[in-house]
């Protein structure tokens, strides 16, 4: 017998070969006969010139909330320093707690382990409370 054990093996095998030349031919004659158009782009002297009248009132009347959000923009990222700062208040406070004990420094260290400690959790609140402020500009 040869490669097919019947006739319905040998005919699949040529419905198969002929539904893959099938796709073969579609996809040749798709990429080369059917080609997507050549895009063609517009000057941007063009595109500034057209739009130009529209958008500088509209960025003159923008102006003053745009400077108010960036002030406040530095204002949160100062707040924010500000916090990040008093976290080197916690090995501050672990040092005063363990080796200044002896010379009355141990409450100091509690109140700076403290601070050091709610250093971080402030950080992360004004760290997130910069982009409100920064949009909250009216």
């Amino acid at each position: 017998m040869g490669i097919c054990s019947s006739a319905d093996d040998c005919f699949t095998m040529g419905r198969f070969r002929i539904q893959r030349l099938f796709a073969i031919v579609f996809l040749f004659c798709a990429l080369f006969f059917f080609s997507s158009p050549k895009a063609e782009a517009m000057d941007p002297v063009t595109i500034a010139t057209l739009v130009a009248p529209i958008v500088i009132p509209i960025i003159k009347a923008a102006i003053p909330y745009i400077v108010k959000g960036g002030v406040n923009f530095f204002r949160g990222m100062v707040d924010m320093f500000i916090d990040m700062a008093g976290i080197v208040m916690l090995p501050v406070g672990l040092f005063e707690v363990s080796f200044g004990a002896p010379f009355g420094l141990f409450r100091d260290g509690l109140n700076s382990l403290k601070t050091g400690a709610m250093a971080l959790p402030k950080m992360l609140w004004s760290m997130c409370l910069i982009p409100l402020k920064t949009v909250s500009a009216m």
